[in-house]
């Protein structure tokens, strides 16, 4: 968040920061509750479980947060760290770093998918890439 703060990705106003902490929250919440087992086919069911409840609940909170700042993020006046750390997550996911997820599955909200594109098309976040790219 201090990092944010300093490229103006955090917001001022205590309810706009708010909105922000609530998300980053809810997005560690569900990865801190991906289930673990044992056995590989232990996680496969488990994780398949966990992808039609509990994450398809935690999907839909940020997709309706999303749709009420005005469906491209978390906040109506930009883009800001819960943006990033969304799409973070979501890539992890789309490139099957959780095993046993579908790689697809935030494409049924399209909130989701509008504040990741919104987030990989931004130029601050363009340029940080290419720079550590050579």
């Amino acid at each position: 968040r201090y990092a944010a703060k300093l490229v103006g990705w955090y917001p001022e106003d205590p309810l706009q920061a708010l909105a922000v902490d609530e998300a980053m929250d809810s997005i560690n919440e569900l990865a801190s509750k991906a289930p673990q087992a044992s056995t590989e086919e232990e996680k496969k069911v488990q994780r398949e479980e966990f992808q039609k409840t509990i994450m398809t609940k935690y999907a839909s909170m940020l997709e309706q947060r999303i749709e009420a700042a005005g469906g491209s993020g978390f906040l109506a006046s930009g883009i800001c760290v819960a943006d990033l750390f969304l799409e973070g997550n979501v890539t992890a996911i789309e490139t099957g770093f959780w095993d046993f997820i579908d790689p697809k599955f935030f494409e049924a909200y399209p909130g989701i998918m509008k504040t990741v594109e919104s987030v990989r098309e931004n130029a601050k976040v363009k340029a940080y890439y290419a720079s550590i790219a050579k």
